[in-house]
């Protein structure tokens, strides 16, 4: 089985006018065929299948651009059960719940329809559903895509803006919300095609529309304008230091420092309207600055311009404030620091307890405000081997365990949000650089550390980690609220929780999307002994602008990664299950990280096969004939039989799904020519499966299991022969000699060429090596006189994802 493992006041009056003002000019274009859009799991790549397992409910969502009551909807879930079909009342939320079984890695290809019954136009768009293992990295994905549609269905349109209602925290709860997109790389810059790409612009529209610019002078401690212009930015809040760190985060999540601000006001001062993102978050930097409490004791913020501090407040400054300086370079002065360093001290109790306005907490609540104080350390530059953090790490590790109290932090969203914050931004040396913790740590005698994201009780862990406990928290009810989270009644009911929990979940906390571990398996399971093949070249990164640069596995789950790299290989010696970590890392700054969880199953045969569908493959118009290769698939107990008199099991039957129908009728064998098939569906991406079957029935018949079936899917992509990538290398020579072949080309500057022979013009063609060398050059050795051999070479990247197919060339060995 091929594991993986892997989201201010305007008044209905306002709304209901743009709805008519819409409608109108939607029924002045009946003729006009619809615009349909179904939400991708990944903005980046739309043919990445949005996760589910055997009989979990999910959402499947899609938007038009039209709605009324001669608009209909029909959903086709691609697994042969009946259709939904309904009106579309609301353009922006056209859904269906559904429930997929089969087996592990089958893929489903749903479609929603969208049709104008009065004119007979209609429009299609493709939804892609995989089938995974139930564990808790699918749980975490599906929950924060379900997590990202209730926000979307949920957001208050109107014009060219959209926000969240929040109790009077609008600002915020918007920004949080839009934050939530953004670190899933959901950005205002997306592709058209998303309709999540228009929900996050209309939110970042609205929450600069909500800011001001205000003039900011010297203050006790010092200057706090760093960019010498002479004002602060802040949030038209009744409390701006609340809402700000929120809103700089949104910002920052953009990925987009040059981008400039559609809304907002034109002053006084430089204003908002149409200034670079990266100059308005200095601004806002500068107000922070200016509006901290300027006693030197007591360095932080609150509700006003230099308040008195609580520690509640004072995380939202450190929040804004770490990004700005860290991602954006803003300039944030060394004595704000220092400040806050001070009143970190005065806030906190010998226990490790961080106080609210003092170092006594609010009546039962130190799990909110000493996680708040956490923060304020990542800010600082203090992290593990300081006082400050150190008995604040252990207070919280002591008291890591069930939330059996009512304000415990695990029961408490906004707590909970503060801790994760702290973890993943602890700085320990003041460079600014963050130094993630996996591991929660305290110093108390016999008290072990804890992943406290990725602890389970059921995988023997003391007590459950964050992610389970999130995951848990969602709401399952099939109703408007599927797919939401909710607090306990401490500013969590403002709204702000699902966008925390998905936040949390996803551990990126003001970046453009991150990177996505995928951890496989060849063969999975194995026998004892045998060579296991390990791949996460399908790892992914949500940001286009970033890519995956690192691999690390842990080979034995100690905790220590043991071996990099894309492909290593590992085996084990008995029977059992085993697991094994992936941690990929990005090229960004800070680097973003992933992990993935990966269970090995060592058994006895009979054993299912492992498919591998190959590609992604790169089909050029001027390059043909195009075949798929699934002959990678493996058979872990090729040979075996039980009784030995039995034919020895083996693959015996690779089936192609091309069309997304779920019928593996399109093309069969290792190897297929699909030619015609794609030249007719002509250029675009394409999802394939490849479904293989063993001889199980046959070769263990006392098992009395049937054939043994496993499924892959892959990506193929038919590219025009004017495109760029289809630019390969096309002055391939070779040179027969006695007993070898050489080749020779002109190097392009590819990571890597892979090396392909047939003995039939055209292919298909078996892979025989692989060669770095810049002298664009390859000898053969295995070529037999009299034989004619056809060969291509293909160029590919780090990940061996092959851009593009060479012209051929053939040789003819002799013996001299």
């Amino acid at each position: 089985m091929n594991s993986s493992s892997t989201r201010r006041g305007w008044t209905l009056a306002h709304t209901a006018a743009a709805g008519a003002v819409f409608f109108a000019a939607a029924t002045c274009a009946l003729a006009i065929p619809p615009v349909v859009k179904t939400v991708p799991w990944v903005a980046t790549n739309p043919l990445i299948p949005h996760d589910t397992w055997e009989g979990k409910v999910i959402t499947l969502k899609g938007t038009s651009d039209v709605q009324g009551a001669t608009i209909q909807y029909i959903w086709d879930f691609g697994d042969g059960s009946p259709t939904v079909v309904g009106t579309v009342n609301n353009r922006y939320v056209i859904e269906a719940r559904h429930a997929y079984s089969g087996v592990v890695g089958n893929t489903f290809t749903a479609t929603l329809t969208v049709v104008n019954t009065a004119t007979g136009e209609s429009a299609s768009r493709n939804y892609y559903v995989r089938l995974e293992t139930k564990d808790l990295s699918t749980e975490v994905n599906v929950a924060i895509d379900e997590g990202l549609w209730y926000l979307h269905r949920t957001q208050n349109r109107s014009g060219q803006e959209g926000y969240w209602s929040g109790s009077g925290y609008n600002l915020g709860h918007t920004a949080a919300n839009v934050n939530a997109f953004e670190v899933n790389g959901h950005l205002e810059g997306g592709p058209g095609e998303n309709p999540y790409t228009e929900t996050v612009s209309r939110g970042l529209r609205y929450v600069f529309a909500g800011l001001f610019s205000t003039a900011i002078s010297p203050q006790t401690l010092g200057n706090p304008d760093g960019n010498g212009n002479g004002y602060g930015v802040g949030v038209n809040s009744s409390r701006p230091f609340y809402e700000g760190g929120m809103v700089m985060d949104a910002i920052i999540a953009s990925g987009t420092s040059e981008a400039t601000a559609a809304t907002g006001p034109v002053g006084p001062g430089p204003g908002i309207l149409n200034r670079k993102y990266k100059d308005i978050l200095q601004d806002m930097a500068d107000f922070y600055a200016y509006a901290q409490y300027d006693d030197s004791r007591y360095g932080a913020w609150r509700y006003g311009v230099n308040d008195f501090p609580d520690n509640s407040a004072s995380q939202w400054g450190a929040i804004g404030l770490i990004p700005a300086q860290r991602n954006w370079a803003c300039v944030v002065p060394t004595w704000v620091k220092t400040a806050n360093i001070n009143w970190l001290a005065y806030s906190q109790r010998s226990d490790g307890v961080y106080g609210y306005t003092s170092s006594d907490p609010l009546s039962g609540v130190p799990f909110g405000t000493t996680p708040a104080g956490m923060v304020q350390c990542a800010l600082d530059g203090v992290g593990r081997g300081h006082a400050l953090w150190d008995r604040a790490e252990t207070y919280i590790r002591d008291n890591f365990v069930p939330p059996t109290a009512y304000w415990h932090f695990k029961n408490n969203y906004y707590g909970m949000f503060s801790f994760v914050k702290s973890m993943l931004l602890h700085d320990s040396n003041g460079d600014g650089v963050a130094e993630p913790l996996q591991l929660l740590k305290s110093n108390t005698p016999n008290v072990p550390p804890i992943d406290w994201y990725s602890a389970e009780v059921t995988a023997g862990d003391p007590t459950d980690g964050l992610a389970r406990k999130i995951v848990d928290d969602q709401r399952k009810t099939l109703d408007g609220n599927f797919g939401r989270w909710t607090g306990n009644g401490w500013y969590d009911d403002y709204g702000h929780a699902t966008a925390w929990a998905i936040i949390m979940l996803r551990r990126t906390l003001f970046e453009s999307g991150a990177p996505v571990a995928v951890a496989k398996a060849n063969p999975n399971p194995a026998v004892a002994g045998q060579l296991i093949q390990l791949d996460g070249s399908d790892s992914f990164h949500q940001d286009s602008a970033k890519l995956i640069d690192s691999w690390e596995w842990d080979l034995d789950n100690n905790g220590t990664y043991e071996t990099s790299g894309p492909f290593p290989t590992v085996s084990y010696p008995s029977v059992g299950e085993y697991t094994v970590k992936l941690r990929v890392s990005d090229n960004g700054s800070p680097e973003g990280f992933d992990d993935a969880t990966l269970r090995i199953l060592v058994s006895t045969p009979p054993l299912p096969p492992t498919a591998v569908a190959g590609g992604p493959y790169s089909f050029c118009e001027g390059a043909k004939p195009w075949f798929l290769d699934g002959s990678a698939s493996s058979n872990p107990d090729e040979g075996l039989s039980s009784p030995p008199t039995q034919p020895g099991d083996t693959i015996q039957s690779y089936e192609w799904d091309l069309d997304g129908d779920g019928q593996f009728d399109d093309a069969d064998g290792p190897q297929p020519d699909v030619t015609a098939f794609f030249e007719a569906k002509g250029p675009g991406s394409y999802l394939v499966q490849l479904r293989v079957t063993d001889t199980t029935a046959t070769s263990f018949p006392t098992s009395q299991s049937p054939d043994l079936v496993d499924i892959d899917s892959t990506v193929v992509v038919v590219r025009t022969s004017d495109d760029p990538e289809c630019a390969c290398i096309d002055d391939l020579r070779a040179r027969a000699k006695s007993g070898k072949v050489q080749l020779v080309w002109t190097y392009t500057g590819a990571h890597h060429c892979n090396i392909y022979r047939s003995t039939r013009s055209g292919g298909p063609y078996l892979k025989i090596a692989s060669t770095t060398s810049t002298y664009s050059t390859f000898l053969d050795y295995t070529a037999a006189n009299g034989v004619t051999y056809y060969y291509v070479i293909r160029e590919a990247n780090l990940l061996d994802n092959e851009q593009c197919q060479s012209n051929e060339v053939s040789a003819r060995p002799i013996k001299r």
